[in-house]
């Protein structure tokens, strides 16, 4: 079983692949990607542009599904998990490395503080629930507990 952090990883690579495939990046990223699965291996190397080529391929006719999307992460990330799996531990990390660096230009944060504010690039979900209070971002104080009964003078 891998460790978290390779899980992680793989994970980012795979949703690079997805947002990179049919943009510019892509013939750069794909190529990086398959030379980086390839482990120096030309054939190899070769077989995983394939791969990353037909998945642009399904992408570009998918038009924008998001199931498709989906399922090309995933493929990717279980791909990419495979590669790591087939290594041993300072070879993992030696390729975890390589990997961190070749994804780093196409990888967009998922959050990132904006003055006051946060901006996310995906779904972001908050919820409270037990009489408990969710914020992003919370000023002042916050109480919870039943309203005060007003004083009847005052209306």
């Amino acid at each position: 079983m891998l460790p978290e952090v390779l899980v992680a990883l793989a994970a980012s690579g795979g949703t690079a692949v997805v947002q990179a495939a049919g943009t510019e990046a892509w013939g750069q990223l794909s190529g990086r990607v398959a030379q980086w699965l390839g482990r120096g291996h030309a054939r190899a190397e070769e077989a995983e542009l394939e791969r990353l080529n037909g998945t642009a391929g399904e992408l570009r006719t998918a038009n924008g599904s998001a199931q498709v999307k989906a399922a090309q992460e995933s493929l990717w990330r279980d791909r990419i998990a495979e590669a790591f799996e087939g290594l041993q531990s300072d070879e993992q990390e030696r390729a975890a490395a390589e990997l961190q660096h070749l994804l780093a230009p196409y990888t967009v944060p998922h959050a990132q503080t904006h003055g006051a504010g946060v901006v996310v690039n995906q779904d972001v979900t908050i919820r409270a629930d037990n009489q408990s209070i969710a914020a992003n971002t919370l000023f002042g104080g916050a109480h919870i507990g039943l309203p005060t009964t007003p004083d009847p003078s005052r209306g």
